[in-house]
């Protein structure tokens, strides 16, 4: 049951966050175009755009951080692991998955401490809450959790960071 649970969240996190980085991209890409017509041609630049723009920015590489998890997509150096028997690649992808879980637990912790200090303070430009630009921290790195849970759950522990390639015989 806890399973189907966790497989369920992680597609539909997945989807949210395909949505979001798509709607992110478009953002960023109409402010920039608006900021550079505002300051050449209008002579008139828009003062909070920068600020905006580097906080949709900052959302958008820690969802993709955790989209790239869930697609199992982030670099990795397989060359070792290739050619190792078969025991020895269980004991890196364990070594991988632990040291993974361990940075994204920190991550999360940490974020979520600082975001609560954040909370009451407001961004020079735009006068929202400062936490908006650390939420992506944090928020990316639970989400990377649970892709990373999901994908030791359906591939296992030499699986769980890049394609198995124990089935290569």
């Amino acid at each position: 049951m806890t399973v189907a649970i966790i497989r369920q969240l992680d597609d539909w996190s997945s989807r949210m966050e395909n949505l979001f980085l798509a709607a992110l991209h478009a953002a960023i890409a109409g402010l920039v175009c608006a900021a550079v017509v505002f300051r050449y041609v209008l002579s008139d630049p828009l003062t909070w755009s920068e600020e905006l723009i580097l906080l949709l920015f900052g959302w958008m590489i820690f969802l993709g951080i955790a989209n790239a998890f869930h697609a199992r997509t982030h670099i990795i150096i397989d060359v070792v692991v290739l050619f190792a028997p078969r025991w020895l690649t269980f004991c890196f992808g364990l070594l991988a998955f632990v040291a993974t879980a361990i940075v994204l637990g920190t991550l999360s912790w940490f974020s979520w401490r600082y975001l609560q200090r954040e909370l009451p303070n407001l961004t020079p430009m735009l006068g929202i809450s400062a936490g908006w630009a650390i939420a992506p921290l944090f928020i990316g790195s639970v989400l990377s959790l649970l892709h990373l849970l999901r994908n030791l759950i359906d591939e296992g522990v030499t699986g769980v960071l890049w394609s198995d390639i124990t089935a290569r015989e």
